[in-house]
């Protein structure tokens, strides 16, 4: 736990404590540790009015990298559970997701858990027992049908005041902690700003990156069924874990400004009988769209089909003010050979709605990019958990594989030009 003057940062296991840890202890003014591992709830009084930050991982990831760790630092939480470490990492998993089922199993493993742990935890407390800051009480008190990794994330932010407490992804790290730290008023100096462009992932596990894979049909499944508090409150599931290996966006992912004003004024003046007479030809008519209009320049050969699209009449008349933003973001990408499959324009009319839904056949290589040219203060954008407003000029990517809506509670209509990209070299095929 680490107090600052504008928040206290607090950590579970496995979401780059180390980096964030140390980032905040040399970069933040006046930032003090507490106790490594110390619970929301251990916070002295003085400063509960300050805002709480803190990460989250997805919880299948979690586990395998938990698993990894433990098995180097031989942490004693992890040995009891893991028979000393005999067992594999597998079944090992297993045991921390069903302490609280009750099974004779279990409740041995409790009983030596309680045995094990400290009754307090202090100076004195010697250092393999102090973390995870976890003491004999708190696990003669394991509640039933909870994952390991649910009840530890609960148990750290519980207290008896009531705190502001702000969670990110580690999924994302560096855009996540900037997110925080921007909410809590924190001055982003040049060497918080250096260390989160690079957040090198410190104190990561040497586990093979194909373990998430790995996994067996029915541990999947038991990460789904115990650790179901993290997984619908953060919007995870399981194909998320590997996602470090595809290039899309967590949730939102701004990729600059693009000068847009005279594709604004060009957009100002488009009748409202060309949106009706585009709109009523357009492919992508789904009942979730509601409320949206667009005039489409370019679309796919089939909803699962990338690699083969066709442009529409209206494209040649339009592309020479499109297609400097498109390239310029896909610069930012660091794309040379790159491919444009969908390229619209879409207007929410004020008071409309884009209801919650997922792009099902959306490709991970994808990047939907939006760029809003005319917009309002009251239009929010969905993205999983998190929800922004989107300025006018700026580029941002959202992540169509996450559930995501838009709502329009202001004056004016708004529209976004809407593209997405690709690198071919990410497909492996040649150009």
């Amino acid at each position: 736990m680490i107090v600052t003057k504008h928040f206290v940062y607090i950590h579970t296991p496995r979401t780059a404590e180390t980096f964030l840890n140390k980032l905040i202890l040399e970069h933040v003014p006046g930032a003090q540790m507490i106790q490594y591992h110390g619970h929301l709830r251990d916070l002295p009084g003085e400063f509960s009015h300050l805002p709480v930050i803190g990460f989250v991982r997805n919880p299948w990831a979690w586990y395998a990298s938990m698993v990894s760790d433990n098995q180097r630092k031989q942490q004693y939480v992890f040995q009891i559970i893991s028979n000393g470490g005999a067992l594999q990492g597998e079944e090992t998993i297993a045991r921390f997701l069903k302490l609280g089922d009750d099974s004779a199993e279990s409740r041995k493993l409790l009983q030596q858990l309680v045995s094990a742990a400290p009754k307090v935890i202090n100076s004195q407390t010697p250092p393999r027992r102090r973390n995870p800051g976890l003491r004999s009480e708190h696990f003669a008190n394991f509640p039933e049908n909870h994952g390991y990794y649910s009840w530890l994330f609960q148990l750290t932010y519980e207290s008896k005041n009531t705190h502001r407490i702000h969670i990110g992804r580690f999924e994302n790290l560096g855009e996540e902690a900037l997110r925080l730290f921007e909410q809590t008023g924190t001055t982003i100096t040049k060497g918080i700003a250096t260390n989160l462009n690079e957040a090198k992932a410190i104190n990561s596990s040497k586990r093979s990156s194909g373990y998430i894979g790995s996994y067996p049909a029915d541990l999947q499944h038991l990460v789904a069924d115990k650790e179901k508090y993290l997984i619908d409150r953060f919007d995870y599931d399981f194909s998320d874990a590997s996602w470090s290996k595809y290039p899309k966006a967590d949730f939102f992912r701004r990729l600059g400004t693009a000068n847009v004003n005279a594709l604004v004024e060009r957009v100002k003046n488009v009748p409202d009988s060309l949106w009706v007479s585009e709109n009523e030809g357009k492919p992508n008519k789904l009942p979730k769209l509601n409320d949206a209009h667009h005039i489409v320049f370019r679309f796919v050969d089939g909803a699962n089909n990338v690699f083969d699209y066709h442009d529409f009449p209206i494209w040649h008349e339009w592309k020479d003010d499109l297609l400097p933003i498109m390239e310029q973001a896909a610069k930012i990408l660091g794309y040379e050979k790159c491919r444009f499959p969908r390229i619209m324009l879409a207007k929410l009319p004020a008071g409309g709605e884009i209801l919650p839904h997922t792009d099902r056949t959306a490709s991970h290589y994808i990047h939907k990019i939006h760029v809003p040219l005319i917009t309002n203060s009251g239009t929010m954008f969905h993205v999983g958990d998190q929800v922004r407003h989107l300025p006018a000029g700026e580029v941002y990517e959202v992540n169509n594989k996450r559930n995501h809506a838009v709502e329009n509670h202001g004056d004016l209509d708004r529209i976004h030009f809407i593209f997405e990209c690709y690198n071919m070299d990410d497909y492996g095929k040649p150009s």
